[in-house]
């Protein structure tokens, strides 16, 4: 692939649009797992490692999200977190195999995101939507690309267990290499958390800034789910921990990470999936209470929270490391009305 897209990849586009855009989900009833109503205090957490490379067939791709949860169902898990970016294997499917392997330009990657993340964001959302129901599970879909206000933006959605959107919230502080691709950042006010366990969700680099956390902390957060896509080529424990792990341990809330790894388009991700804890909550004062192996794959790991749990510690912690009030952020922010494209 040159620059742009080719006559033949926009061929391939239309005639995939046609085909993939009239599918309906099946209409088959909701799962058959019991558990009603959620929970309110413990509650079991499933975080998705998930392998980037390119699908050569839409079906693979919701065959690998389907297994995912059912694996989360058979565990019991009431909450499945998703990566960053997991709907940009789907482009795999209308670019021809030796093009999809090479390294691309930046301005090549910018036409494709601009053109087809809206196209991966409408089959991303759906299906997961429908998924959540079936499997009557609350979900953190992940991320996918889309425009809204003419801007191309990255966003993650939470679906409930009856598959309704009760939370969309954009990316505040992309990347360098997403601003080159021409991802901006989201004006967005952070959404209001999902009860009853304040589940929220940020972005990835995100979770880099104590301001995301602590934004989301005095919205009524005691869930901060992140999904992530670093592009680091070498894992290293101490700079992945700069993230979701080292903003628990100062805001004193629960840490979700799923990772996207492999190798996306020329572009190496590492990472590793996680469930993080304040320290001392935790049984071998790590912090940590479920994490991947191994920087690269594809799997579930899962582990239990207890909130009533969590709120005794965030009184304690509160009186001995009292915080300003996060109203203050906000002028650091534009934000304008959320608009869930």
């Amino acid at each position: 692939m040159s620059e742009g897209i080719n006559g033949v990849t926009q061929l391939m586009l239309r005639a995939w649009l046609a085909w993939r855009l009239r599918e309906e989900p099946p209409n088959s009833s909701p799962g058959s797992d019991p558990r009603a109503p959620m929970p309110v205090d413990r509650v079991k957490i499933g975080a998705v490692q998930w392998n980037a490379t390119p699908v050569k067939r839409a079906q693979d791709w919701l065959d690998r999200v389907e297994h995912l949860f059912r694996e989360a169902q058979r565990a019991h898990c009431h909450l499945l977190v998703f990566p960053e970016y997991i709907a940009l294997s789907l482009l795999g499917v209308i670019m021809p195999e030796d093009q999809s392997a090479q390294v691309l330009t930046d301005e090549t990657i910018r036409t494709l995101l601009r053109t087809l993340g809206p196209v991966t964001y409408r089959y991303w959302y759906r299906w997961m939507q429908w998924m959540s129901r079936q499997y009557r599970m609350v979900t953190v879909a992940g991320s996918a690309l889309t425009v809204v206000r003419h801007q191309l933006v990255n966003a993650t959605v939470i679906f409930n267990a009856e598959g309704e959107e009760c939370l969309w919230q954009p990316k505040f502080h992309p990347m360098a290499a997403e601003r080159r691709w021409g991802v901006s950042p989201g004006a967005e006010r952070m959404a209001r958390p999902y009860r009853p366990w304040g589940l929220t969700a940020v972005v990835c680099h995100d979770a880099t800034y104590f301001e995301t956390f602590r934004m989301a902390e005095a919205l009524g957060a005691r869930i901060v789910a992140v999904p992530i896509a670093d592009p680091e080529v070498r894992y290293t424990e101490g700079k992945a921990r700069r993230g979701c792990f080292s903003r628990v341990q100062d805001v004193p809330v629960i840490g979700v990470v799923a990772a996207n790894t492999g190798q996306l388009f020329g572009v190496r991700l590492t990472g590793k999936a996680g469930i993080y804890v304040p320290a001392p909550l935790s049984f071998d004062g790590s912090g940590v209470l479920a994490e991947s192996p191994h920087p690269h794959g594809e799997g579930l790991i899962t582990a239990v929270i207890s909130l009533s749990q969590l709120e005794a510690y965030r009184r304690q912690h509160k009186a001995q490391f009292p915080m300003p009030p996060a109203s203050f952020l906000d002028a650091l922010y534009q934000f304008e009305e959320p608009t869930s494209g």
